[in-house]
């Protein structure tokens, strides 16, 4: 079988082998991911199943008894080591090594051979098989606060054979962000992140043979708290922030609503750093859908110079936005200069900046 460049043989090996914790890496082995079916969007508190279908071909070489890894890139947030659960199954059924079970959590001690990371020249090297995959893998499209999380298989006996299989991995969805980029990972506990140069029999591209696979697939988070983060945007400034207290505020308290000049767009100044004034433009979005809006930078919107580039004012929302017998669910805000030709969004998104009520 010819490999073709990288997709053909990490997807095949990777999630190949996930279906099946196979015995089967070698570079003559080819293992495809047919497909990774995994929601578009879930719920913040919910559990789901994410299936990884792969197809295993050991091109009639005898393999000999390996360990199926998985790797899974999550938010640390989720808490993966603690909740997951890893299965998988296949038709192997050579007895005492058969191509199905539990998987186990890689607990990072690296106590027996198998357990050793592997780097990308196949040798151990020190480093956890978790360590490996965010210095070879990173994190894709994520800014930050995710990890990675491995798995591996009891010993399978793939044989000469051709085998298709799944990897069913449950997760169990955090809140703490809107959207995240999820990557999954497949290899063999004696290969770990190898890379070769390209051998002309096994391939007509020069691309270089990989002994693991791997892909990223984004997952919108619904109901996620009033502060969540997409880890797949631009990394969350302080440029602003709502305040009343250590337990949380709602719209009905009274809130401290800060800015902060130099906290821009990759930790660039804003446009309205060293202004000799800042007035708040605050929109509040109320619970009939409806909204009232107070950016005429009039004097009660001017805000007060606490601290180095840094501005404040303090509001309550319902004598502020003049609102009453109305419930305010949210509170959209941009930053100006007195005469508005200086106007300061989400750094990065060109939006208002929204707050909702944050409860503890």
């Amino acid at each position: 079988m010819k490999m073709r460049r990288f997709n053909f043989n990490y997807k095949t090996f990777i999630f190949g082998f996930l279906a099946l914790p196979l015995v089967f890496l070698f570079v003559t082995a080819c293992l495809e991911l047919k497909s990774v079916d995994a929601p578009d969007s879930a719920r913040a508190g919910s559990t789901q199943t994410v299936t990884l279908n792969v197809l295993l071909d050991t091109e009639n070489n005898n393999q000999n008894y390996k360990r199926l890894v998985i790797g899974i890139c999550a938010p640390k947030e989720w808490k993966v080591a603690e909740n997951a659960v890893l299965t998988f199954d296949s038709p192997l059924n050579t007895e005492p090594r058969v191509g199905n079970g539990t998987m186990i959590l890689d607990d990072g001690t690296q106590d027996k051979g198998y357990k050793k990371g592997r780097g990308a020249d196949g040798s151990q090297n020190g480093l956890t098989w978790a360590a490996n995959a965010e210095e070879i893998l990173g994190f894709d499209e994520n800014y930050g606060e995710m990890e990675w999380v491995m798995y591996y298989s009891d010993q399978v006996d793939a044989g000469n054979t051709s085998v298709e299989g799944t990897v069913s991995i449950s997760l169990k969805v955090g809140s703490a962000h809107s959207a995240a980029k999820l990557g999954y990972w497949v290899g063999v506990h004696d290969q770990g992140f190898k890379m070769e140069a390209h051998i002309d029999a096994s391939t007509t591209t020069g691309a270089p043979s990989r002994f693991y696979d791997y892909e990223w697939k984004k997952m919108a988070i619904t109901g996620a708290s009033a502060d969540a983060t997409d880890l797949t945007g631009p990394a969350p400034t302080y440029t602003a922030t709502v305040g009343a207290g250590a337990d949380g505020y709602t719209f009905d308290d009274i809130i401290t609503i800060g800015f902060d000049a130099k906290e821009g767009y990759l930790g660039a100044n804003t446009a309205l750093y060293n202004a000799g004034e800042v007035y708040m433009c605050a929109t509040a979005l109320l619970g009939d859908g409806t909204t009232v809006a107070k950016v005429d930078r009039s004097a009660s919107a001017k805000m007060t110079l606490s601290g180095a580039d840094t501005w404040s004012k303090t509001i309550w929302p319902p004598a502020y936005f003049g609102v009453s017998n109305q419930i305010i669910t949210e509170i959209h805000l941009n930053f100006q200069n007195a005469d508005g030709s200086i106007v300061v969004k989400n750094p990065g998104y060109g939006t208002d900046m929204v707050f909702g009520e944050k409860c503890q």
